[in-house]
């Protein structure tokens, strides 16, 4: 169902957007077209003269780096690739030019070279080479931190997830986590620290455009589909803060012609205390604004759920919200499809999904470390310009959560590797199996979304395509995030 005619109310007035900007030209380049683009550049970079490659800091009409984090890494690899076709040392290409003469090299060209250094590394990891890789990695080390610009701050956790992964094939630390002296290491707890983030995540999200276009278009699309039903099921796997839910809500309560009876939701999760806190913020919410609702809370991990906990009503309508939770479980590929045969069983009107849109779930290292790496990238400069205002909330996401997942992505093997992440394709292609078809989303919500998001001062910043149906959304033109809406084929 596409929902084109549908009228767009006007977007709330919000104060902290800036006017609107003129849509950058900026467009995506593949490792090719940048290495064709810096031709010259790097060839000189082969030949030894790394600060002259300076002219990648050179903005675009929009005021922006034409190179972003992520194209610099893709272009390292495109020059690591000539340089392994020469046989070249890299250590001796590119490590002595990193940091010489620091007052007149590029910012640039010293992320590229430790870029350069990084990818190598990994190939030598790869390779078991691992005592010529910790001579690149201690160069990253020391030109490379936690308090530096996006790239320097990924090589750097990048560089000790890789140092971490050498130890444990030379045994000096177990997949225990044990310190040197043999105690175990104590692993951050992320879930205490996303709690800690709840107050910058909440102010952040007013600021940032993953969040004004993917939870509008995602949430406006259930409620187009469920738009004249009288009760509503809302059965949300991962509820967060819940603040998502106050769009639907608000529209429910505004609907006169059709006076909604019943609003529910269903929230699913482990932590007890997180859903109730919530439950009771939607609920003073709901007694606002008139709208009859019930708030319901789940407690199960996601692969010992039935049917039956939900306990529907025979005269509601169900629709089920899915943000970033499907990947949790591809690390037990029977678990997951036993919660898709759930979630059939509820017999939903829509199911929108929410996912990172990568491919971190490859067998082979080198493959998963280069799409890791190429997330990440996307991620923390999209972190860096949107949460420029939550510093601090900002560096507790990376050093807690980003860092956990470059540290597993790297490290882990087996059912201990669960960050594993992969891309809408591979989603259709496991829903097909169950008869999940994919519906479009809701173009009004979608517009609405963009209204908002054209008024904000990176505007320019954020990219977004269409796979399909299915809508992806990036930073500077990394894929980050898809937003899709299904429908189940009954028997």
């Amino acid at each position: 169902m596409d929902y084109i005619g549908a009228e767009i109310p006007n977007p709330p007035v919000i104060s902290y957007l800036a006017p609107e900007q003129k849509e950058s030209s900026f467009l995506p380049l593949t490792s090719l077209e940048l290495l064709k683009q810096h031709g010259t550049k790097v060839k000189r970079l082969r030949e030894g003269n790394l600060k002259e490659l300076n002219t990648d800091t050179s903005t675009n009409t929009s005021g922006h780096q034409a190179l972003s984090t992520a194209n610099i890494m893709k272009l390292a690899r495109a020059q690591l690739l000539e340089l392994n076709s020469q046989k070249a040392d890299v250590l001796s290409t590119v490590a002595s030019y990193i940091g010489a003469q620091s007052a007149l090299s590029s910012e640039v060209s010293d992320d590229l070279g430790l870029a350069i250094l990084l990818q190598a590394a990994a190939e030598n990891v790869f390779n078991q080479q691992y005592v010529y890789a910790r001579k690149l990695l201690s160069i990253c080390d020391n030109f490379s931190s936690k308090s530096g610009n996006p790239a320097q701050r990924i090589i750097h956790y990048f560089a000790e997830s890789l140092r971490e992964k050498i130890d444990r094939e030379w045994g000096i630390i177990s997949s225990t986590s044990e310190d040197l002296e043999g105690k175990v290491k104590k692993p951050m707890d992320e879930k205490l620290a996303m709690i800690s983030l709840q107050p910058g995540m909440m102010a952040s999200q007013q600021e940032n455009p993953f969040c004004l276009v993917s939870q509008f278009t995602a949430i406006g699309s259930i409620r187009a589909t469920v738009a004249s039903a009288k009760k509503v099921h809302l059965i949300d796997f991962g509820l967060d803060n819940g603040s998502h839910w106050t769009l639907i809500m608000q529209d429910f309560a505004a609907r006169y012609d059709c006076p909604l009876e019943l609003l529910k939701i269903t929230a699913v999760g482990t932590s007890k205390p997180m859903m109730e806190e919530t439950g009771k913020w939607l609920s003073s919410f709901a007694n606002s604004i008139n709208l009859p609702f019930s708030f319901n809370i789940v407690v199960s991990d996601l692969k010992d759920l039935k049917e039956e906990i939900f306990k529907l009503e025979v005269d509601e309508v169900v629709a089920v919200y899915l943000d970033k939770r499907l990947w949790t479980m591809l690390a037990w590929p029977n678990y997951l499809e036993a919660l898709l045969g759930v979630i059939k069983n509820l017999k939903p009107c829509v199911m929108v999904v929410q996912e990172m849109e990568a491919s971190t779930n490859n067998p082979i290292f080198l493959e998963r470390f280069y799409e890791g790496l190429i997330f990440i990238s996307g991620t923390f400069e999209s972190l860096n310009d949107c949460m420029d205002n939550h510093i601090l909330y900002r560096k507790l996401t990376e050093e807690v959560y980003c860092r956990n997942m470059i540290q597993n992505i790297i490290t882990a093997e087996g059912s201990e590797r669960v960050h594993r992440l992969e891309r809408v394709a591979f989603w259709r292609a496991l829903f097909a199996k169950f008869g999940i078809v994919e519906t479009p989303l809701s173009r009004s919500s979608f517009c609405r979304a963009r209204l908002l998001l054209k008024r904000s001062a990176r505007y320019s910043s954020f990219t977004i395509d269409m796979d399909g149906k299915c809508l992806i959304l990036g930073w500077k033109g990394t894929p980050l995030i898809s937003v899709s809406a299904w429908k189940f084929q009954h028997d």
